[in-house]
Order: structure tokens, then sequence, then C-alpha cells
């Protein structure tokens, strides 16, 4: 969807502000004083001038840009019913903030005028003219008193436009319920567009939208893709083509031969952008991925890798184990990061307004820690300035035709890609970022993707035969995410992919995880690893999973053995830890636990997973990266080795989702990292000396890159 330009004052409110606002006053809870605009509201008296100030500025503004918006939907004349049903929720929500206002503070003697003028103008314009078309409504003056179904249905959709702003459950506009209705309003979409036309009014910007440049850039970095794809599988296209040509007729030797070219439309330099004003790569790539998807889903492929590779003829083993390298080299490709570095660098520094002062410098890493949440706040400031890409995202995915249902990271364009490889002193292993490969249609209904499941038939039959370990960050006791860690436990329990894949999960979304609700005040040290321990020694029923290679003695021994050691050595033994303490050493032990997962595996390949690959996941990828440089001495970072570390926090984000990671996990992650490099600064001799003896050896061996 193309985007048009906002406004050049950027310090006036936009609507979709004005509605979270007006969804946080509705909501305030009059029995506690909370932060933000709901907190300065429940005791604006006790604020000093300043901030009672910006308050009355934030309240009246919001009052005043919904005005703005209702004067604009009447000079449009807005016949459409469903966006006069939504204006009307809009309005009783008004009325409800306006109400709680009223109740909670003295603040409303002072905004009694804006709100005043704004229910005065709903009546007298827009209530008048929307009365011919919702002639069977009730009256607006019984609306105001008592809401009908209809309308809340409405209001509470409205609300659900924050919810799509922060982009935190977009996967559940995908998902429908287990009796099959939508979780959302889908009228939402159209208080979306309403709004965001509302935005898109204003006097246009004169600066560019940064975000216009995905599109080249993800056109580069796909026609790359597909040439390395080409190369990984060329000797197994040549053994295809052998007899190829002999059987074009039987169905699954032609859509064989349609993902072959593709895949190599895909490739060529003569279909990017700027060289092709039609069908240009990232087209062709869907293409290579939707008839990699038909291949793998078809009965005679299945048929054909349900019998051993002597029982079928030369055909259809190459058939086969063609799709299977094709499978194996769409998850697997390398990274090419150097692409999106100069985007990332040019955002951080339009964010500075000129080069940021320490650039072309080493850096110590707890500078480079420290400095990161300041680039996430000041980027996140400067793309306020244009329209909201999760914003966008969610209505193209509802604008979109001849998509099947379901939450599908790997069919909604987000491909799994090589961030960097591990070095021991047995093996190089490659990081992979890869979203949850499953199709998720209902709350209790997830399949495996057909092409993850190719990925781990290759690893068995490729010469030398590889291993993949995946770490799994989802909360398999969340209804949100049962469905899709229960299918990833049935794949790998499989007996034709156990040998091959490995699965943990360590759970980073239940109240232990975030020391919340029972586990807020829990500050004894002692009782606080007994609890951990507990936790995981529950498994599924606290979250965790073990596959079996992880539920050897050893590695239990490992867990108990290893907390203490963490303890003395990034929390000085102390007997109490406060909830941030708590939150850090959670975060070290997972990293230490991937580590020894990492070891006790002895993967080829692995990947920390959460949903969608670009929050938590990547949190844990870039920590892992971190660490890893610690143990090796390196406290000072070069531009180069900085520039890799901000694409893979930032990159993923950006290409999938238009927007920056999540700022929760970032800042979870930094402290808890910038704890580990401050003890490894002040003593990483000891510290590996205690840790080594839990890693058969090798920690100090580790090299990354």
């Amino acid at each position: 969807m193309a985007k048009k330009k906002p406004s050049t004052d950027h310090e006036e409110m936009t609507l979709k502000d004005a509605v979270d606002n007006l969804s946080n006053i509705a909501e305030l809870d009059l029995s506690t004083s909370n932060q933000g605009v709901k907190g300065q509201l429940h005791s604006f008296s006790k604020l000093n001038k300043k901030d009672q100030e910006k308050t009355l500025e934030t309240v009246k503004g919001t009052f005043k840009t919904v005005h703005k918006y209702l004067e604009r939907v009447y000079q449009k004349d807005v016949q459409d019913v469903e966006v006069q049903k939504g204006v009307k929720a809009m309005m009783l929500l008004a009325g409800e903030a306006a109400e709680k206002i009223d109740k909670c503070t003295s603040l409303f003697q002072y905004t009694h005028q804006e709100y005043k003028d704004l229910k005065n103008f709903y009546m007298s314009k827009i209530a008048k003219r929307f009365q011919d078309v919702l002639a069977k409504e009730d009256t607006w003056e019984e609306e105001w008193q008592v809401e009908d179904i209809y309308l809340n249905i409405e209001k509470l959709g409205i609300k659900d436009l924050e919810t799509v702003k922060r982009d935190r459950e977009y996967e559940l506009f995908h998902v429908r319920q287990d009796d099959g209705k939508p979780f959302f309003n889908r009228n939402l979409i159209r208080h979306i567009k309403l709004v965001s036309d509302f935005d898109e009014m204003l006097e246009a910007a004169n600066e560019v939208d940064p975000f216009l440049q995905i599109t080249v850039l993800l056109d580069r970095e796909t026609q790359s893709m597909a040439e390395e794809i080409k190369a990984q599988v060329e000797e197994y296209l040549d053994d295809f083509y052998v007899d190829a040509m002999q059987y074009k007729d039987i169905p699954v030797v032609n859509e064989t031969n349609r993902l072959v070219m593709s895949m190599m439309l895909a490739a060529s330099p003569k279909n990017l952008l700027q060289n092709n004003a039609g069908k240009a790569t990232l087209r062709y790539l869907r293409d290579f991925h939707a008839f990699l998807r038909s291949v793998l889903s078809t009965q005679e492929y299945l048929r054909l890798t349900a019998r051993t590779t002597e029982e079928i003829d030369h055909i259809s083993k190459a058939l086969v184990q063609l799709v299977d390298a094709c499978a194996y080299a769409f998850i697997k490709r390398k990274a090419k990061w150097q692409i999106w570095q100069p985007f990332i660098r040019e955002l951080i520094k339009k964010s500075y307004e000129g080069t940021p002062p320490t650039w072309g410098e080493s850096k110590d890493i707890l500078s480079l820690l420290s400095d990161l949440l300041d680039d996430h706040e000041r980027v996140t400031k400067m793309l306020r300035k244009f329209p909201n890409g999760p914003l966008f995202k969610t209505m193209d995915a509802f604008r979109s035709r001849g998509e099947p249902e379901g939450f599908d990271p790997l069919l909604h364009g987000n491909y799994p890609e090589s961030l960097y490889a591990i070095s021991t002193d047995k093996a190089d292993i490659q990081c992979l970022r890869l979203p949850c490969p499953t199709i998720h249609k209902r709350t209790n209904e997830a399949v495996i993707a057909p092409e993850f499941l190719g990925f781990l038939r290759f690893l068995n039959v490729k010469e030398p035969t590889s291993k993949y370990l995946m770490i799994n960050l989802q909360d398999r006791t969340s209804w949100a995410e049962h469905a899709r860690c229960e299918m990833l436990e049935k794949a790998q329990k499989r007996a034709e992919y156990s040998s091959q894949f490995s699965l943990l999960t360590l759970p980073t979304k239940t109240a232990f995880y975030n020391q919340s609700n029972d586990y807020s005040d829990l500050n004894q040290a002692g009782e606080f690893f007994k609890t951990l321990i507990e936790q995981i020694k529950s498994g599924e029923e606290c979250g965790f999973y073990f596959s079996h290679q992880f539920k050897k003695k050893p590695f239990m021994t490992f867990i108990e053995e290893v907390i203490p050691v963490i303890h003395s050595s990034f929390f000085e033994g102390k007997k109490t830890l406060n909830r941030n303490e708590r939150l850090d050493f959670i975060e070290i032990f997972y990293l230490l636990l991937s580590l020894k997962a990492i070891e006790v595996s002895s993967p080829d390949i692995f990947s920390f997973t959460c949903k969608d690959g670009i929050d938590t996941s990547q949190t844990m990828t870039a920590g892992l990266y971190v660490c890893i440089q610690l143990f090796k001495g390196n406290m000072q970072w070069e531009q180069e080795m900085r520039d890799h570390f901000l694409w893979l926090l930032f990159a993923p984000a950006l290409k999938v989702r238009e927007r920056l990671i999540d700022f929760h996990y970032l800042s979870r992650s930094v402290s808890a990292l910038s704890r580990f490099a401050v003890s490894m600064e002040g003593n990483r001799g000891g510290i590996t000396k205690s840790l080594l003896p839990h890693f058969s050896g090798w920690l100090d061996k580790l090299d990354c890159q």
C-alpha cells in the first residue's frame, strides 16, 4: 500500500495518538495511580506547574484533534454506514474519557470547553447528517446514556488501534479463535483507514519517508538470495534434468519445472527493479516459494518421501533431492547484511541530525550498549514523523487476496537467513534467523510448514549429514502460542526427524520470566534459585521443553551447578536480588544454558526462534554474539563489528514490520549484557576459569563472525 506523507508540524497530534489517549483515559482505574498520561490525570493537582501545563496540552489536544477529524468527515460527506458507526463509537469513547476526567481530577474545568465544542459539533453537524443513513439506529442522546451491543464492539475495535500501532500481537489478525471467529473486529480496518486518511490529509512533509527505500533493499537482497539458492542446488538441478524433460507431463515434474524457472528468474539481475519496470525479483521469489510449498505438499511427493531411495527410480530420487535441497537452501541462505548496513547507519545519522560524534572510532562495549538505547529512542522519535509501518502492514494483510488464512510468517515474506557463525575448536556452527516455521490458523490448530520438513529431510541425506538445534522462545503455556509449540514438539519426536532435530524451549512470556505477579517479591536469592530450578524441573507445566538430548542427568546437573557460578560471578553473591537483578539473572542464565545446549547437541545449525524472529529471538541472538565476543576479550569494537551488531538487532524488524525492535525486549537485553560486560571487564580470567569446567573446557575457544 502506498504511503502518503504527514504534516510538517511534527508537534501536531495525530488522530491515531488522540484515539490512544482516549482509550487510555477511558480505561483509567480510579483506585490506583499509574504512570504516563493516566498517572498524570490521577494526580493532576500534585503536579508541578510545568507538568500541569503539559498534561493540559495533551488532553486539550486530544479533543481538538478529534474535533478537527470530524470537521474533515463532515466536509467529505461520508456515506459509508460502517464508517459512520465507527465515528459514533469514537464519540462514545470521547464521552467515556471526559466522564473519567471529570470524576477523578480537577482537570475537567480546564478542558471542558474543548470537549463541549467537540460534542456540540457532533450533535449539530455530524449526528444530523448521519441520522438519515442510520435511521434505524438509536438516537445519539439515547446512545450517550446506553451503548448498544454493536457500538460497544465498534468502540472495542477503535481501542484495538493501539494494539496495531504497538505491533505486539499482530499475528492475531491472521489467527481465528477456536470457534472460527476472528479475534479483532474486522471493521477496525475501516477505522484504521479512516484514521490514516485524516493524518495523511495534513500538509505533506518536506522529508522523504525512509521506508520508501525498503522495497529497493529487499529487491537487491532477494536477488542475491535467489542467486545463492541457485548455486547451492546446482548439482541436484543437473541430475534432475537428465530425465526431467521425458516426464514433463507428470504434474509433480511439471510443478518442479515451474519451481526451477521461478528460481532462475528471481536470480537474474535483469529482473531487479532498477532494470525491469514489470514483474520483478520479489514477485519471482514469492512464486518460487509458492511452487516449493506446492510440490512439497503434493500426494505424489509425499508418497515418494515415504519410500527409501533404493525403492524409487532415478527421476523420482532426483526430484525429491532437488526439492529438499531447495527447501534447505531457502532456509539456510546466508544473510547479506552489508546491503542493509548503509540504510541503518543513515537512519541513525538522520536521527542525530548529523553524524553521531563517535562514529568511525573504536568503542568499548559498555558505551555501545549505552548508545544503543539512545539510538533506538532517537530513531523511534524520528520515525513518528512518517506513516506507522505496522499499521500499514496490517492493512496490507487484510487487502491481500488469494492468500490462505493463518499466521504464516514464511509465506508472508519473513524469510530465514544465516546471521553469523560460531567457531569452536571442532566446527563452525551457523546461527539462523528462523521465524516459527508453522502455519497457525486457529488458536488450537497449527501445522508445520512443508518447507521446514523438507529442510529437516535434507539434513539427514546431504553429505555429510547435519544437525539442527532450535531454541524456541515461545511460551507453550500461553493459549496464543501453545499450538505452535506443540507442533514443533511433535515434529521433533517423529522418527524421521529426531536424529537431526533437537528442540529446547525456554519461555519468555511467563510470570516467572518477567518476575511479575506471584514472583514480583521473590527477593531472597536462595528462594529465587530454588524456584528457578523447580520451574525447569516442572518442564512443560511451566513452559519448558527438552528433547531427548537434554533430558540426561549431566544437562540437569549443569543447570544446578551453573546457577551459583552466575550468582558469584555477576551478582557478587548477594543474598537479596531486586527485580531488575533477577531479570538480568534469568537473561544471563538463558544465554549460558543456550551455549550448553549447543555443546550437548553438537549442531551444524542453530536458531533462537520466536513467532516471527524479530524481537525476542533477535535480542537473544545478538546477546549471544556479545557474550562470545566478551569471552574472547573483545571489549573494544571497531565500526564494522558495531555495524554488524546493529544490523542483528534492527534489520529484521525494519524489513519485516517497518519498525524498530521492541524496546521492552531490547532494554531488558541491554541491562543484562551491560552487567555481563562490567563483570567480564573486571574479572574476565576469573569468570572464564569458573565457567570452563561446566563447558568441557571449550568456552575460551569460541569465536564469532
